[in-house]
Parts: structure tokens; sequence; C-alpha cells
């Protein structure tokens, strides 16, 4: 007589194996999510920092004044740089510098939020003179979907980027 041995698994290991790797494949999602989140958040607030350094730089490089304007449309908003007062991101060729459309998608109303009042420069609009410290001074806030806020602040003697309430993606608390 001869005796096979088949060797494998039961239908309850099986089953008991893909709940397993259900759970651990859903408590990884939530956590991924949230690091993507934090991703969104840190690259707008670089985005923004990066824009305000390029806008001073470029008032003392042309020996005139240069603005950052935050626009808004419904929930989303973009910054634009230009060289004059008041230029409307949503309009095509608005905000230039040298006859280059100056334009960035800031906050799309989903994954990074800004309310109104979390836009503390004047007019919505952030302004460098030629002159060293010839800045407009304000704020902004930004918010992602989990509520994690980091905050742009441009003071009379610098800019910075700080984390409102506690130190949160590296950047210290405000």
């Amino acid at each position: 007589m001869i005796v096979l041995n088949h060797r494998g698994f039961t239908f309850i290991e099986l089953m008991v194996t893909l709940i397993i790797l259900g759970i651990v494949i859903a408590i990884s999602t939530v956590s991924f999510q949230s690091l993507i989140a934090d991703q969104a958040l840190s690259k707008a607030a670089s985005q923004v920092y990066y824009t305000l350094q390029l806008a001073k730089t470029e008032a003392i490089k042309r020996n005139q004044k240069i603005y950052v304007q935050f626009c808004q449309q419904q929930s989303v908003w973009k910054m634009g740089l230009s060289d004059f007062s008041g230029c409307d991101c949503f309009t095509a060729n608005s905000c230039q510098l040298d006859g280059i459309e100056k334009v960035q998608e800031l906050a799309d109303g989903k994954k990074i939020l800004i309310d109104e009042s979390d836009i503390r420069f004047t007019d919505s609009q952030a302004s460098y003179g030629a002159l060293r410290f010839s800045v407009e001074t304000g704020s902004i806030i930004l918010t992602n979907q989990y509520n994690k806020r980091l905050s742009i602040i441009q003071s009379a003697m610098r800019l910075r980027v700080c984390a409102p309430g506690q130190d949160y993606l590296g950047y210290k608390q405000c």
C-alpha cells in the first residue's frame, strides 16, 4: 500500500491568514494616508516659504517692489508673483515676471485648506521692496485634512515656518 503524504493549508488556516492580512493592510492604509497628508502640508509650506524668499530676492535684484498675491476661488487657492499689485492668479498671464507667468497651486480645498482669516497679509498680498527690511509683515496658516497646521510668518527681520501649538514635521512650535 502506497501512502501519499499531502502537505498544504486547510481552508481555515487560509481564512485566518487572509483576515490577519486584511487587518494589517487596513491599519497601514490609515497611517499611510496620514503620512501623505503630512507631506502635502510640508510641501505647500515649503512652496509658500520659497516663493516669499524668491520675491524678496527679485525685489533686491530688480531694485523694485515685488508682490506675492494669494488668490481664492471657492476653496481653491493659488499664489502669484508679479511686479505690480493685485494680479489675479486665476486669470491667464495676470501674474508675470519678465513675461513669464508665475502662478502656483497652493490649496485644493481637500488635502490642503486655507481659511480667509488664515492669511494675515494686507489685501491677501505680501510685498517686498528693494531695501533690505522693506517687507510687509504677515503670515499664512496652511491646514491639512487631519487638521494639522503649519504657519509661514514674515516678520520685519526674517521669514520662518513654524507649527502652531506644538512641534510638528520638524518645525518648532510658534
